[in-house]
């Protein structure tokens, strides 16, 4: 029953982050590759000031206008470089976010991560976490449906298509993007803040490269830019990851076996889906 638990609690943790990911890579066709830069952000910012001030409302405030402020600085350089360029400088952010909290060691303590995570004081247990979760979920999939299916989410797909004829339709592009980062930044938080606080633990090695691996295998093999199937491939493959605890492997073997594999079905999702994810732009 724990265990079951457990995976409820992961699933639906991982969600507001995957989903907010899904609507910028997905939904927007825009080559962000940096979405664990802004959860080290998150992480790090609003358990540091948690731990020093003792409040998690003064944590939570600073995490969020960090949050704010790197997703607007990602939105920025979206706009000011090619896709391709972008793709390559968001990888590059979040390499350097991920050395500062390496090297800082007297604020982050380096490599040994942060310790002794304080938790809500209504969260004892992993039911506890699995409740919360599940209506954190719930209620940011049915937001994110309803933007992706509203007037925002038409504009992200016609400037995905074609941007000056968006342009021309009076979309504008710097506040779309703008938009569409930030709800992302808030879903890294929302993941984030229950994540850390299940783990008791901030560690660097969460916002590693395999991660990021995980989002996109997720994103991109359940239909990039819909909920729904995100969704599905978010618990599909969440439980492959979680089920293969199970193989009689060592911990330096299951490791690599799991990158692997999850590279072979991104490959396969990246090769079947390459219409969507690289859509001709439209011409007159």
């Amino acid at each position: 029953m724990n265990f079951l638990l457990h995976l409820i609690a992961i699933i639906a943790m991982s969600a507001p982050n995957i989903l907010g990911f899904n609507l910028i890579f997905g939904r927007g066709k825009i080559f962000h590759f940096g979405p664990l830069g802004v959860s080290v952000v998150a992480a790090y910012v609003t358990f540091i000031t948690v731990m020093n001030t003792g409040s998690y409302a003064w944590g939570l405030g600073a995490g969020l206008l960090a949050v704010l402020a790197v997703s607007a600085f990602f939105a920025w350089l979206s706009l000011r470089l090619d896709p391709d360029g972008f793709g390559v400088m968001s990888i590059a952010v979040h390499l350097g976010l991920l050395a500062v909290v390496l090297n800082w060691t007297s604020v982050t303590r380096g490599a040994l991560g942060i310790p002794r995570v304080p938790r809500f004081p209504f969260l004892d247990s992993t039911g506890d976490f699995a409740l919360l979760s599940v209506v954190i979920c719930v209620l940011w999939a049915a937001l994110l449906w309803k933007i992706d299916h509203g007037t925002f989410g038409r504009k992200l797909t016609a400037l995905s298509e074609h941007e000056w004829h968006a342009k021309a339709l009076g979309i504008h592009r710097t506040s779309v993007h703008l938009v569409a980062f930030l709800i992302g930044g808030i879903g890294a938080l929302l993941a984030n803040v229950q994540y850390h606080q299940y783990l008791y633990l901030v560690h660097p090695s969460d916002f590693g490269f395999p991660s990021f691996i995980f989002f996109l295998t997720v994103v991109v093999a359940g239909a990039p830019g819909s909920v729904r199937g995100c969704m599905l491939s978010l618990v599909l493959i969440s439980l492959l990851r979680e089920g293969m605890r199970f193989l009689p492997l060592s911990a330096n073997i299951l490791g690599p076996v799991r990158l692997i594999l999850f590279g072979l079905i991104l490959f396969v999702a990246v090769w079947y889906r390459r219409d969507t994810l690289f859509p001709k732009q439209r011409t007159v």
